[in-house]
């Protein structure tokens, strides 16, 4: 059947389109009728198996052992996934408690005081010795066993203070001059991320190249009128309704938090090991990722693969297992995504993105991401759905 598609399409020198020997396309086409053949027979046996076997499949086939000769039978092995059987325990009126929402005078200070931190100036004192309470502009090599523990890094921004999180750094640095050298030695604090070199001794090389005194602007109404307010009064108004929303938010993420950790505590079942290998590639990523952008070497943290593995694993196994247990509620409750939850998504990301709903549409179109984000809006209104019917009592 293909090979005689194929005669009517392709074009062979000699011969006008459509009139070419079948031996002769048959022989210039011999593995594009193969692969044809393949992508037409293989999905076509695969569901009838599955239907035959009353398989519930999540994800792709992996297909091997493929035997695939002219004139003989065609067989191969198709290893699936299956959606793991389990009864969900009762996931309605599930007891949760939000965190009230006080805003106290001294969260108010607290963050004026961070707001005249942010709008702070920074004077020269080149031409005297660093005193506590600077900050000076440095360049910082550091060495772990003799070995460059990081990427040298030019002209950071170091505190000059007790609390730094490099011990007894800040109180060493006292005296020194511009464009003085020194090497520094320290111990890495035992709470280090990698447990190999906490508490190790390291020793850093700084090379001061400015020295800078930090004046905080008066707490006044000309402070406030600069950062757009009418005066301290009004300022201060508007930290603390900016305060109450962070507040509110975060009891919000809370509160869900609690409700998806009940959840995978109630219901434990197993889960496709495929599906954790995933997920647990995406976690440790991500970790890896972070600690990069601190200054850890990537070729390093490639060596701790098995480690930062056997850390993310377990959590990676449990928030599968939630996926299929938001899954389950969605399909007890009948809770689907529809276009207008689609168009709804488009319009807030078009928000955040600063372009247009169509804009955004077009990219998730494009990127074949659109089951992705109904799948999301899903997993968000089974969420609301189950806060909806909680118990909440507030703290």
């Amino acid at each position: 059947e293909v090979y005689d598609e194929l005669v009517k399409v392709v074009t062979i020198p000699g011969f006008r389109t459509g009139k070419a020997p079948k031996d002769l396309v048959k022989k210039q086409y011999a593995k594009d009728a193969r692969e044809e053949v393949l992508k037409r027979l293989i999905p076509d046996a695969y569901r009838k198996a599955v239907e035959e076997h009353k398989i519930t499949p999540v994800g792709m086939p992996d297909i091997s052992d493929l035997k695939f000769d002219e004139g003989k039978l065609l067989s191969f092995k198709a290893r699936i996934d299956t959606r793991p059987e389990f009864k969900l325990k009762n996931y309605k009126a599930l007891k949760l408690e939000r965190k009230k929402v006080d805003v106290k005078a001294e969260d108010i200070d607290k963050t004026i005081e961070s707001l005249r931190g942010v709008h702070a100036k920074y004077t020269d004192a080149d031409d005297r010795p660093v005193a506590m309470g600077d900050y000076v502009i440095a360049d910082m090599d550091c060495l772990v066993d003799g070995k460059p523990f990081h990427k040298k890094r030019e002209n950071v921004w170091l505190s000059v203070d007790k609390e730094s999180f490099i011990p007894g750094l800040g109180e060493k640095l006292v005296g020194m001059k511009k464009l003085e050298e020194r090497d520094i030695e320290s111990a890495l604090p035992d709470k280090y991320p990698d447990k190999a070199l906490a508490g190790k001794k390291a020793v850093y090389h700084v090379k001061i190249n400015g020295i800078k005194v930090r004046e905080l602007p008066n707490l006044d109404d000309e402070f406030a009128k600069d950062l757009g307010k009418e005066n301290l009064s009004a300022l201060k108004e508007e930290v603390a309704k900016e305060l109450e929303s962070r507040m509110k938010a975060s009891s919000e993420i809370d509160l869900e938090n609690q409700l998806l950790k009940k959840l995978m505590d109630d219901n434990n079942f197993a889960v496709p090991a495929t599906f954790v290998k995933r997920q647990t590639d995406f976690m440790v990523e991500n970790s890896k990722r972070r600690l990069e952008e601190k200054g850890f070497k990537r070729e390093e943290l490639d060596k701790k693969d098995d480690e930062f593995r056997a850390k993310c694993k377990d959590d990676a196994v449990r928030q599968v297992r939630l996926l299929f247990i938001l899954d389950e509620i969605a399909r007890a409750e009948n809770i689907e995504a529809d276009e207008s939850d689609l168009q709804n998504s488009y319009n807030s990301i078009a928000i955040q993105a600063n372009t247009t709903a169509e804009e955004v549409k077009k990219h998730y179109e494009k990127e074949e991401m659109v089951d992705n984000l109904l799948e999301k809006i899903r997993e968000e209104k089974t969420i609301d759905f189950l806060l909806k019917n909680a118990e909440i009592t507030e703290k």
